[in-house]
């Protein structure tokens, strides 16, 4: 279990989670806990040092990027550790709306190769004939 020491108003609030909240699932935390009248909260971590792991994120000082927001918190090496953050309001921006993927409507450009049909008997490729002793067939080194 995580604990995240939230400096806010020079109060400190303690939020404890488990490793496979995500961290949007903490940022809804802490504006439920705090009654904060956003949506959204960017995080700012405030850890002396880097927390590294092997084939695990880094967790670095400085604002948190809103890219990890689907990502559980067992990617950081960060399980019984304590981390003071920080947060700051964003208005305007929902991260529950979700984006539409268009797909496009010419087929021909579908991304998938296909090969060329070639027809029962039919030769693809011109057999060439060279000249073993022709001077613009095998130019000298």
């Amino acid at each position: 279990m995580t604990q995240f020491n939230i400096i806010y108003n020079d109060k400190t609030v303690q939020i404890n989670c488990e490793d496979t909240d995500k961290i949007l699932d903490i940022k809804k935390k802490i504006i439920k806990e705090l009654e904060l009248n956003c949506k959204y909260i960017d995080l700012n971590i405030l850890i002396e040092r880097p927390i590294r792991g092997l084939g695990k994120f880094n967790l670095e000082k400085g604002k948190f990027s809103r890219t990890f927001d689907n990502y559980t918190l067992d990617r950081w090496n960060i399980k019984d550790k304590e981390i003071e953050i920080t947060f700051e309001e964003i208005e305007g921006y929902d991260p529950d709306i979700k984006k539409t993927f268009i797909k496009k409507a010419n087929n021909n450009n579908s991304g998938i190769y296909k090969p060329p049909i070639i027809q029962s008997g039919e030769k693809y490729i011109k057999e060439e004939v060279f000249d073993l002793n022709s001077v613009t067939d095998f130019p000298t080194l």
